[in-house]
């Protein structure tokens, strides 16, 4: 699914030369002289021939093997998604083996989609080792400082496989002192562009076959100061002028005006119908066949911009096949003025007609720029809002926004179903805040908007509540479902698919956390047909995650194989492999491979979900992404890393208000024991205390509404893992065992009761590992029995290896047990050889960690001007610290890790407090001090 609104083929292909070109061979040998510069700079005012110079250069680049890419610049390229979309876009049409998934990125991550794509592209650059120039031409149209700063991070950090010509009016917007300093900076400017003396005769009597004597080329090369365009009128003047030397003469001492004097004579020369014609397609910016037609009403468009083109009148083709042409710039904007001088109020209607052709011709973007520079603000309302959910339901929603942006504010404002768009648009980018001022607004306008039938109030009054529902349930809540059967379901043929195929996922997750697993799955099978009529994947994805999910909570793990297979494909096929669809798929995927032990498979997977950051999904997503890498990470021995992914995980949760997440986090950090545990309750004795209270009573108590059971479940394992660390420590003589298998005793009966089978399964080796450390080996084994025999019926291993060193002292006895004396209850030999497995798998993890903390203790001792880590600085937080000493922006170190701007700011004010200061001057200053840094 290609990114930003659809772009000519013309914005990719150099121009093409009209006839001959003069061949600049002093300037295509200053190229090869310096060729290893990393930019040439072709700078000068309108006329001077800097994108054919370019096109020339570029053709001799590839002749010697290179492979170039040339991306023509217009004003739409001041978006920054934009702009990287249509740079991926041509380099991918000169190299093709560029991977499609950093377009979708894109669109799923507007607010510092650079960060990911711009490194993956050096990366790609790099690993392809080919030599890569690529061409950006009229660059003086970005203004942009994002747009800008996204070039010179490319022009500093590119490599030695990327190089740029660019081409502009102006020198601004790049670095162009510190590649000037690295000698690496190529410059030709207007003197260098002008003709001499031979290329003014090459071009006058050579190529445009001018009867002009030596006198005569040297009186208009004197003339127009070798400018290009100014020749290229005097060519079409004299060509049928019979007294050569008598204009020449009337043209000398002109040169300020010489360009409207000569286009005036040029135009007097020509039939009515072709002045007519470049007059009334001079307005958009590039021409084809249809829009030439439309704006001219000359049925053979095509006939006439070939023959425009044959007459020398500065039309340039775009692209190979004649499809897409444009006039030269001083010349159109010439046939603008003459417009307007003769014809005044035209150039409206003709803007008025060129946006409805771009917008019945899917080109959205120039169709608005037409429609406002028409002054119709409604027709570019109409143009969008026609577009809007076509964008949504593709997962473009940073294009929508983009589009929304053209218009003025007051004119969106009360238009309640562009609003709604706008809605869905923030609320997939997980922007709860602005998501909800819009849709408050369509809301609020609805009743007064004109524009809307019986049913459209009725359907948007439904999609307003379906929108509400998932900004809910973004925030992990589940407020406004319930409605959604009555107003909704009960109403679905009479609605868009994608209304309903939504809605379906947003009951289908309160469905789950009310633990009604039978119920979320019918409602998904119910939902099949709404998810295969929407034009997206996005909506069939979470489907299939959702359903998977319910089938996780009942064992189902074949069920489970399957709709999470199916999510991840759904997801690759519509959108691509790393699509946001798919990576969200992945993070159930890989969620499901790690409880199988494979820990490679689901380490990838959730690596490349971990890149969406707090645009992750629900939390249930998210769970997985930062909780299970994590644990995968500890396992590897990493647990400075396995730190800094739980604490990205808690950024998110504190950013977008996630209880359940914060606390799974610290779920997370209390069973790998990599943090202080610090518990947001009550003591855990006074907790426990209450836990061997209520279970003395017999009973399992009310199931608390919705999520708060599942953050309930969630704190008390927290609490007995917290109290089980806390014994180990204290040794045998702990009061805490006891009260920690009645904590366990309530928690298993809570989690069979109200969260399903996999819920009991996890609270079932908590309880037998509470037993073990209570010294109640037999009623351990007792317990631990029927999990085992789960784990092993599924083939899972890391719910029993997760469970602790006492979960595993019980495989271990079990094991010899059964060994020794092989019961009636084993009736195979699968369970001995899972057991064998665990036991296997287990040690293997403890050598990986034994033997990362041995290369770390004999590791060479630092020698002078290193620093030496303090305990408990995070790895990363060393780098930050090191680029702080720098004197490194946020946003300068947030590009330099690939990190985003707000992790950044939270990993200083981490260390900030680490170091006991409240700016960066003190920190770096404290940091000497302790030998963090090595002194100034």
């Amino acid at each position: 699914m290609p990114t930003g609104p659809p772009s000519a083929s013309s914005k990719f292909r150099a121009p093409e030369p009209v006839g001959q070109w003069v061949h600049r061979a002093r300037l295509t040998e200053m190229l090869h002289s310096d060729r290893k510069r990393r930019l040439a700079l072709i700078h000068a005012p309108a006329g001077f021939g800097k994108s054919t110079l370019a096109a020339q250069w570029m053709e001799s680049l590839a002749s010697q093997g290179l492979v170039t890419v040339w991306l023509s610049l217009d004003r739409d390229d001041n978006n920054t998604i934009w702009f990287l979309s249509h740079l991926l876009q041509a380099i991918r049409k000169a190299r093709p083996g560029l991977e499609e998934e950093l377009q979708q990125l894109l669109e799923e991550r507007p607010d510092d989609a650079e960060q990911y794509v711009v490194p993956a592209l050096i990366n790609a650059i790099d690993e392809g080792g080919e030599d890569i120039v690529i061409t950006l031409d009229d660059w003086h149209l970005v203004t942009e400082p994002r747009t800008r700063a996204v070039v010179e991070r490319l022009l500093d950090a590119g490599g030695s496989h990327l190089s740029f010509i660019i081409t502009s009016r102006t020198r601004s917007g790049l670095p162009l002192g510190r590649l000037m300093v690295r000698d690496q900076l190529l410059e030709v400017d207007a003197v260098a562009l002008r003709f001499d003396e031979n290329e003014s005769q090459d071009f006058l009597v050579g190529i445009n076959r001018l009867d002009l004597d030596a006198g005569d080329v040297a009186s208009l090369h004197r003339t127009t100061e070798g400018w290009i365009a100014a020749l290229q009128l005097v060519s079409l003047s004299l060509r049928d002028h019979r007294e050569a030397s008598e204009l020449i003469e009337r043209l000398s001492g002109r040169h300020a005006s010489i360009g409207e004097y000569l286009a005036e004579n040029v135009l007097d020369t020509l039939d009515p119908e072709t002045l007519d014609f470049l007059l009334t397609t001079s307005v958009p910016e590039r021409l084809c066949a249809g829009l030439a037609s439309a704006l001219s009403g000359v049925e053979l468009g095509q006939a006439m911009l070939e023959k425009i083109q044959a007459q020398d009148l500065f039309l340039q083709p775009l692209d190979e096949d004649g499809t897409w042409y444009r006039y030269h710039h001083l010349f159109e904007d010439y046939l603008r003025r003459r417009l307007e001088r003769d014809y005044p109020g035209r150039t409206k209607e003709l803007n008025l007609i060129a946006a409805r052709w771009y917008s019945e011709n899917g080109f959205p973007s120039d169709a608005v720029d037409h429609a406002l520079a028409a002054g119709d603000v409604e027709l570019a309302v109409e143009i969008v809002e026609f577009r809007a959910m076509w964008l949504v339901e593709h997962s473009s929603m940073s294009t929508l926004l983009a589009l929304v942006g053209k218009i003025p504010a007051d004119h969106v404002a009360g238009q309640a179903r562009l609003q709604t768009a706008i809605a869905w648009a923030h609320t997939l980018l997980h922007q709860s805040a602005a998501a909800q001022s819009a849709l408050d607004r369509a809301e609020a306008v609805m009743p007064a908007d004109a524009t809307l039938t019986e049913h459209d109030r009725f359907e948007l009054g439904v999609e307003g509540l379906v929108v509400q529902s998932c900004i809910d349930m973004y925030g992990d809540r589940v407020n406004h479902v319930d409605e959604l059967d009555e107003k909704c379901f009960a109403q679905a043929d009479l609605l868009r698919p994608w209304i309903v195929s939504v809605a379906a996922n947003v009951s289908t997750f309160k469905k789950i956390h009310d633990g009604d697993y039978p119920l979320a799955l019918e409602q998904q099978r119910w939902a099949a047909k709404f998810h295969g009529l929407t034009s997206g994947p996005f909506s069939g994805v979470y489907g299939q995650c959702f359903a998977g999910l319910a089938a996780y909570a009942l064992l189902d793990l074949d069920s489970v194989d399957q709709h999470f297979t199916a999510a991840v494909e759904l997801g690759r096929r519509k959108a691509g492999r790393y699509s946001h669809a798919a990576r969200l798929a992945g993070a159930m995927m890989g969620q499901l491979l790690y409880e199988r032990g494979e820990l490679d498979k689901a380490e990838k997977l959730l690596e490349e979900t971990r890149e969406l950051g707090s645009e992750g999904g629900v939390v249930d997503f998210m769970l997985s992404t930062y909780g299970t890498l994590a644990r995968i990470k500890a396992l590897r021995g990493d647990t400075p890393r396995a730190r800094e992914i739980l604490d990205e995980g808690d950024l998110v949760a504190d950013s977008l208000g996630l209880d359940r997440l914060k606390l799974v986090m610290n779920l997370e950090r209390v069973q790998l024991g990599i943090s202080p545990r610090t518990i947001d309750a009550e003591p855990h004795n006074a907790v426990l205390g209450a836990a061997v209270a209520q279970e003395a009573a017999d009973t399992t108590g009310p199931r608390l509404e919705g999520l708060a059971e599942a953050r309930h479940q969630i704190q008390l394992a927290t609490q007995l893992r917290s109290a089980m660390a806390d014994a180990e420590h204290e040794g045998p003589a702990s009061p805490r065992p006891l009260a920690t298998v009645e904590g366990a005793r309530r928690l298993l009966s809570r989690a069979a009761a109200y969260l399903g089978p996999r819920a009991e399964l996890n609270a079932r080796i908590l309880l037998a590992a509470a037993l073990e450390q209570a010294g109640n080996r037999e009623e351990a084994e007792t317990t631990l029995w029927p999990a085992l025999e789960t784990c092993c019926r599924l083939g899972l291993v890391r719910p029993v290896l997760d469970g602790g060193s006492g979960c595993l002292d019980l495989v271990r006895a079990t094991s010899a047990r059964l060994r020794r004396e092989p019961g009636p209850e084993v009736r195979s030999h699968e369970l001995p050889r899972f057991l064998s497995i665990l036991i296997r798998l287990d040690s293997q993890a403890k050598t990986n960690r034994d033997a990362r903390w041995s290369a770390e203790a004999v590791s060479p001792p630092t020698g002078a001007g290193t620093t030496v880590p303090e305990p408990g600085l995070s790895q990363r937080e060393q780098m930050i610290l090191r680029l702080v000493e720098k004197e490194r922006s946020n946003r300068e170190i947030a590009q330099e890790l690939h990190l985003g701007i707000n992790t950044v700011k939270w990993y200083l004010k981490s260390l900030f407090n680490t170091l006991g200061v409240s700016d960066r001057r003190a920190c770096v200053i404290e940091a000497r001090r302790r030998h963090l840094l090595p002194p100034k």
